[in-house]
């Protein structure tokens, strides 16, 4: 690991004797960026941040910070780098709330939530459906992963991976009293009790939501068996055989999918958010997972083109 002076060196622009209050504030952060990275640690930032910042140490700095010589400063400075490095490797045993767990992602239910569903402490609305095959990111490691089966998880906010129940704002979570298993078993200092969970526990599926329900699993199990994900994948993987000869074979897809899900939501009265629960994501949704994107000319006929956004 880098010493002292190479990271001040990194992380500033000028010497910490300069620095004023929200300089130093931006160079902290980003040195504990720096010292969780090179640790190689699964362990926010924003937890380090909150175990340090809670010091009679880092108050006293803080405080003092204007009124500091520069010899001072850089003592004080280098007193923090100290005490950072100890708390990225020792991390208390409890959660301090920092809500880094909530912006890394929404937790994935288990049948044991469902109870969850059935008061409406989560609404049905604020769930959505990752089907067999489907691309994920695991909860431990961020490595991505192609998921064994189903998967009913809470929605994320649109363009990003924060979990739709977390006030990003008051750094709060809106149901934490009712928060699901996954949530309550996660820990930033032992990923052991979540990954017991995952392996002892099952996890919820659309069949224990809809168990009686007839006409609904019934439309379920027809849009999988004419509307897999594995048949989206197997027509892209094609595409980039044949140099794009069977484009109008996904367009059709694509066409066929949106057609079913306007016709469940219009005969049943099923509203759009709901869709995603019964039918996962749509197809259309799910065309930039392969590089792509759809556009509509003027005249309503869709086009697939690569998509360059690096989205």
């Amino acid at each position: 690991m880098k010493n002292n002076s190479e990271i001040i060196s990194d992380f500033s622009a000028n010497h910490p004797a300069g620095w004023n209050v929200e300089q130093f504030r931006a160079n902290w952060f980003a040195f504990l960026e720096s010292i969780v990275r090179e640790n190689s640690t699964l362990i926010p930032p924003r937890r380090v941040q909150y175990q340090v910042e809670q010091a009679a140490a880092f108050r006293e700095i803080v405080a003092g910070w204007d009124s500091m010589d520069g010899f001072r400063r850089l003592d004080a400075w280098k007193r923090l780098l100290m005490i950072a490095d100890e708390s990225s490797r020792e991390v208390l045993p409890v959660c301090v709330q920092c809500g880094e767990c909530c912006r890394r992602g929404s937790p994935t239910l288990h049948r044991e939530d469902l109870e969850l569903l059935r008061s409406g402490k989560i609404p049905w609305g604020k769930i959505m459906t990752l089907r067999s095959g489907e691309p994920a990111r695991s909860p431990f490691d961020g490595r991505p992963f192609l998921l064994p089966e189903e998967r009913i998880k809470i929605r994320e906010k649109e363009g990003s991976r924060e979990c739709t129940f977390f006030d990003s704002e008051a750094g709060q979570c809106a149901i934490y009293d009712d928060r699901p298993l996954q949530c309550r078993a996660q820990a930033c200092w032992d990923p052991m009790p979540a990954r017991d969970l995952a392996e002892q526990q099952p996890f919820l599926k659309r069949a224990d939501i809809f168990e009686g329900v007839g006409v609904l699993l019934d439309m379920i199990a027809e849009h999988e068996n004419r509307c897999g994900f594995a048949s989206l994948a197997d027509a892209f993987e094609a595409l980039s055989r044949n140099g794009g000869e069977n484009v109008d074979e996904i367009l059709r897809h694509l066409s066929y999918e949106d057609h079913f899900r306007r016709f469940v939501s219009e005969k049943f009265q099923v509203p759009g958010t709901d869709l995603e629960l019964l039918f996962g994501r749509s197809f259309t949704d799910m065309v930039p997972l392969f590089g792509y994107r759809v556009t509509e000319e003027p005249d309503g006929t869709r086009c697939l083109v690569p998509d360059e956004t690096g989205d």
